[in-house]
C-alpha cells in the first residue's frame, strides 16, 4: 500500500507484488508480478511493473539481492502514482495543480478514483 501521509488529493490504490525467485538468484533476476491490484488503470499498472522489472535486472547485473529494494520500490511508486492520475472516465487530470479546494472525487469499491461529476451524469443516463 501507498503512503499517503495525511495527503488531501489523494487517490486509493493497492497491489500486491508477486516475486520469483530462482536458484541462481541473486545473479539471475527477480521475475515481478502484481498478482492483484486495486485502483490502478492498466497504463500505471504497466509502469509500475516496468519500473520494478528494470530494478531486479539491474540488481541481478551486479548479483546483488534486491527483495527489499523492490518492495520499498513499489511502496515509493505506488504513493507517487497516488498523489495524481487520470480519471478513467474521461482521462482529465483528477487533481489539477492550481485548484483549490480540489475537485470532488469518487473513490468506487475497487479503488477507482473519478471526478464526481462525471460519476452522477453517468449514473442519471439509462444503463448507467
Amino acid at each position: 500500500r501507498p503512503s499517503s501521509g495525511g495527503e488531501q488529493r489523494r487517490r486509493l490504490m493497492e497491489a500486491t507484488l508477486a516475486l520469483e525467485l530462482s536458484q541462481a538468484y541473486p545473479e539471475s533476476a527477480a521475475v515481478c508480478r502484481l498478482s492483484r491490484s486495486r485502483g490502478m488503470v492498466g497504463d500505471e499498472e504497466a509502469a509500475l511493473l516496468a519500473a520494478l522489472t528494470a530494478l531486479a535486472a539491474e540488481a541481478a547485473s551486479s548479483g546483488e539481492p534486491c527483495v527489499y529494494a523492490l518492495v520499498e520500490a513499489a511502496i515509493e511508486k505506488l504513493t507517487e502514482l497516488n498523489a495524481g492520475g487520470d480519471c478513467p472516465i474521461c482521462r482529465d487530470d483528477l487533481f489539477p495543480r492550481g485548484t483549490a479546494p480540489p475537485p470532488p472525487t469518487y473513490v468506487s469499491a475497487c479503488f477507482h478514483s473519478f471526478h464526481c461529476p462525471l460519476c452522477c451524469r453517468r449514473a442519471e443516463l439509462p444503463g448507467g
